[in-house]
């Protein structure tokens, strides 16, 4: 008799592993996320302090405070309405 047609063979049965919580999935990604996030924060400081530094008229330089008359002007525009209806 042949046992590739025995039906009774032992049978091995693998346990499934329960999925992981959904936190642990999603730790990955959060990571990334904020690594990415974190990247372009400091590269846009990093431009914006290079720009500043290229563009500024006293780059290298220390500024000097020069003191000017003081001239104050005011301008000031009021515009006041008020309506009464009274009914009789």
């Amino acid at each position: 008799m042949s046992n590739a047609y025995n039906t009774r063979l032992p049978v091995k049965i693998e346990r499934a592993q329960p999925p992981a919580p959904l936190w642990q999935q999603a730790a990955p990604v959060v990571v990334r996320g904020a690594a990415l996030v974190a990247a372009g924060v400091i590269g846009e400081w990093l431009l914006r302090s290079a720009t500043r530094k290229a563009v500024s008229p006293f780059s290298g330089k220390k500024a000097v405070a020069r003191r000017e008359p003081s001239v104050v002007a005011v301008q000031e525009t009021v515009v006041y309405r008020r309506t009464v209806i009274r009914r009789g």
